[in-house]
């Protein structure tokens, strides 16, 4: 009887220590589980707080780029000397990167060779002196290529360096840029120890490069006692070679920045009759005072270029269609109420003009297309009545700004429109330009 009641008691006791067992085991596999997932819920956290920091300094960048590329584009479309603007262009760009080293490398007197002519971070014996092939690392793979090269850019990894080429000389860049002048490649901005993601700043560095060299191109073209190759001699603005040039850089700088760019071409209504009432001296008085006109209203980032004869033709940078519109109807209604005196011709003289606009990409991919669709549209602008814009689509023409007069039919033939200048027109509303179309 009292093995009977052991047996009991052991059995009882087993159980017991089975069942603690079994809740120990369940316990601790819950407690591993909450630990697991505790884990990962820290994990999760910190991925958040890391994200969280990322998107904070993203924002904070963005901000700054916000408040800091308006100024310093500001101040590097002012009106300066030639040799004025690689110097504004470092300052402005290596404030902007929060750079240790920005330099521009202009070819030195005399040779193939690049050196430094404007610097900061560079030592003070740098300028001027040190020589850099322009065939070597990344600088000269950007001069050779003639496109913004980044250190992290696959083609710039394994680039041989020399003697003389930046990294030899203890400066491994973080972008080149070439800068182009009139006649080609005048120098190139270098920056160095950049603390931002590479791949999100190259835009910010294509984009002051550009406008650097648009500035230079400008300063030289306005120099016209040294660049008289490149100036109308009766107007002063730039000259048909010229702009065919700059036009070409500008659809490549354009397509590159997913940016629209406006050609605005227009010409002198009934100019012939000037001519042939008053003489050729009056005629030329006439070009030269709109050209005047159509100087002092437009920014100095854009191009304006007599064609040939009466005929005048625009870039117009960075704009929407509804801008260029709006510009374009502003300087037509500043030459129609010009009263232009002509020596020798006792009352003044009013002109009026016709034109015709393009918008890249969305009336032609090319410089020819462009030129197509937008001496339509001015010759359209003709056929209807004279003393309007007319803006290009995509599909044909349609009005861009329905002016003073009624069409009339025998404007073609009185001066020499063709018949097939462009399929049906729709009106455009007459409008103000946008602020950033003017200085």
């Amino acid at each position: 009887m009292e093995n009977y009641s052991f047996i009991i008691a052991m059995g009882t006791l087993l159980f017991l220590a089975a069942v603690l067992i079994v809740e120990y085991v369940i316990r601790r596999r819950e407690l591993n589980k909450d630990l697991v997932q505790n884990r990962q819920k820290q994990q999760q956290l910190a991925a958040y707080s890391a994200e969280l920091k990322d998107l904070k300094r993203e924002l904070a960048r963005k901000t700054e780029v916000a408040e800091k590329l308006p100024q310093i584009t500001k101040k590097l479309t002012e009106k300066l000397p030639p040799d004025a603007y690689p110097a504004v262009a470092v300052r402005g760009v290596k404030e902007f990167f929060h750079a240790k080293k920005v330099g521009y490398f202009a070819p030195a007197d005399g040779a193939i060779d690049y050196t430094l002519v404007v610097g900061a971070g560079f030592p003070p014996d740098w300028l001027g002196k040190v020589r850099i092939d322009p065939g070597d690392g990344i600088l000269g793979l950007a001069l050779q290529k003639k496109i913004v090269v980044s250190r992290t850019d696959p083609n710039s990894l394994g680039r041989r360096t020399s003697q003389r080429s930046l990294e030899t000389l203890g400066v491994t860049p973080d972008f080149a840029a070439p800068v182009f002048g009139i006649s080609g490649t005048a120098g190139a901005l270098v920056v160095a120890g950049c603390p931002f993601p590479l791949e999100q700043e190259k835009t910010y560095i294509s984009t002051l490069a550009d406008l650097l060299s648009t500035m230079l191109q400008n300063a030289a073209l306005l120099d016209s006692s040294r660049n008289s190759t490149w100036v109308d001699h009766l107007t002063g603005v730039a000259n048909r070679l010229y702009f065919m040039q700059r036009f070409e850089s500008e659809i490549r700088r354009t397509e590159n920045y997913k940016q629209a760019l406006a050609l605005f071409m227009f010409d002198i209504d009934e100019f012939k009759m000037v001519n042939d009432t008053h003489g050729h001296h009056a005629g030329d008085v006439v070009i030269r005072k709109m050209a005047e006109i159509v100087k002092k209203n437009t920014r100095s980032s854009d191009l304006l270029a007599r064609f040939g004869g009466d005929e005048f033709i625009m870039l117009i940078t960075s704009t929407t269609e509804e801008q260029a519109a709006s510009f374009a109807e502003k300087i037509r209604e500043m030459i129609a109420s010009t009263d232009m005196a002509i020596p020798g011709v006792e009352a003044p003289l009013r002109i009026t003009i016709s034109g015709g606009l393009a918008m890249f990409p969305t009336h032609g991919q090319s410089t020819t297309e462009l030129f197509r669709v937008a001496d339509e549209a001015l010759y359209e602008s003709k056929r209807n009545g004279r003393n309007r814009i007319l803006v290009a689509s995509s599909t044909g023409l349609h009005i861009g700004i329905n002016q003073d007069q009624e069409a009339d039919p025998g404007a073609r033939n009185q001066e020499n429109v063709p018949d097939d200048s462009g399929p049906g027109l729709v009106e455009f509303a007459l409008g103000e330009p946008g602020g950033n179309l003017r200085d």
